[in-house]
């Protein structure tokens, strides 16, 4: 089962914009040899589902944080504007997913003075559902029932 932030990940690597340096919730921790600048570190900020007096709908609204990290504060932020304007109002299907809308929200930013690093924050605000069922995850141990 892919989950989408699978997805998500991807669509950020293929941006072009900081090569395969694209982490879920946090970057490796130095020195970890993929610990390069620039990166993006992205992680789900809120959840909303849409339920209907039918039950729920299939479409799942998540905001996301990007954090864009660079040592240089100017490509830090032209690598901001340049993701703003390939991901805002991405729409279609992409593994197995259909994006309804990805609206970029707000963006702001901050020198990290202890490690020396300028930091871009960005929100997104993405509208999802997956193109086909997926089956639910399987528990790893079988569970014993007794009468």
């Amino acid at each position: 089962m892919v989950i989408f932030e699978q997805t998500l990940r991807a669509i950020l690597i293929a941006t072009n914009l900081v090569e395969k340096r694209v982490f879920l919730m946090r970057a490796p921790q130095a020195p970890a040899s993929q610990q390069q600048i620039p990166y993006f570190v992205f992680f789900p900020v809120g959840k909303s589902s849409f339920p209907t007096h039918a039950g729920p709908l299939d479409q799942t609204e998540t905001v996301y944080q990007v954090s864009i990290f660079d040592t240089s504060q100017s490509r830090a932020l032209a690598i901001a504007d340049s993701l703003r304007a390939k991901l805002d109002t991405l729409h279609g299907s992409h593994n197995g997913w259909r994006i309804g809308h990805c609206l970029f929200e707000i963006q702001s930013w901050q020198w990290e003075e202890d490690v020396e690093i300028f930091h871009v924050i960005q929100e997104y605000r993405v509208m999802y559902s997956a193109l086909e069922t997926q089956p639910a995850a399987q528990s790893a141990t079988p569970i014993e029932r007794t009468a």
